[in-house]
């Protein structure tokens, strides 16, 4: 009976805390995630040979990687899907997350070499603060 009691007790400490942690580690998986997503889309290029695209909607959280190569009709190297161009990955920000715009615009493109068309920061954000991942001409991606 005393062991209820007691494990009673430090759940009521427990999970409020746990409660309070979530947030900040939803903002933490969702930095992880577009680091990731970067990583994956540079070497997708290089591997490719050809152009490979990010494509961030802030409006809805969420961003596309496709091989911009004009498959299917469209026009290569242009930044926008269209033709058949392949999506090889897209990604949704939980919920509470928000995916704010990019300094450099909601397109990044990464050549053949792996390096990148543009340099600047991916922001996501909720109540627990903002995370910013910084991209360098050189194609690497950091966390900040």
């Amino acid at each position: 009976m005393t062991a209820i009691a007691l494990v009673a007790m430090l759940s009521t400490i427990a999970i409020p805390n746990i409660v309070a942690v979530l947030p900040k580690q939803r903002l933490g998986e969702s930095a992880r995630e577009i680091l990731s997503i970067l990583h994956f889309a540079k070497i997708a290029a290089i591997k490719e040979n050809s152009n490979v695209v990010v494509n961030f909607n802030p409006g809805s959280s969420e961003c596309m990687v496709f091989v911009d190569d004009g498959e299917g009709g469209g026009a290569s190297e242009d930044g926008l899907r269209n033709g058949q161009e392949r999506i090889l990955k897209r990604y949704a920000m939980p919920s509470g997350v928000n995916l704010l715009s990019p300094s450099f615009g909601n397109v990044l493109s990464f050549n053949n070499r792996g390096f990148s068309d543009s340099t600047g920061d991916i922001s996501v954000q909720n109540s627990r603060g903002t995370r910013q991942i910084r991209v360098l001409p050189s194609g690497h991606c950091k966390i900040l």
